[in-house]
């Protein structure tokens, strides 16, 4: 495995008040933080992060997630997770983020 996999990519668009983010790569140790930086969330009430090119997500990323989720909750936002592949829903459901989770079809 190439060290250009191990990264994070994030695009951002913001729409009035939702911010969608894909996401590319790997949340781990290494490349939370970077999200934790990037993530402006003033003036935002929904945030949603397109999952459907994210390889592999480590305990770092899930606590990234409970924080944005903890920060919008905060100001009566929410936050949602799209086209999770099968393997990454089945480590959000397990951990107890289910209600983040874009229902499935």
């Amino acid at each position: 495995m190439t060290a250009d996999r191990k990264k994070l990519y994030i695009e951002q668009n913001k729409d009035n008040s939702t911010l969608y983010c894909k996401l590319i790569g790997w949340l781990d140790p290494n490349t939370t933080p970077e999200l934790l930086d990037k993530i402006n969330l003033e003036g935002v009430t929904s945030l949603v992060f397109d999952m459907q090119d994210v390889e592999y997500v480590f305990s770092s990323g899930l606590r990234a997630m409970l924080l944005f989720q903890k920060k919008l909750y905060e100001q009566g936002g929410t936050i949602l997770l799209v086209n999770v592949s099968d393997s990454l829903r089945t480590i959000f459901e397990y951990t107890g983020f289910e209600s983040m989770l874009e229902p499935k079809p």
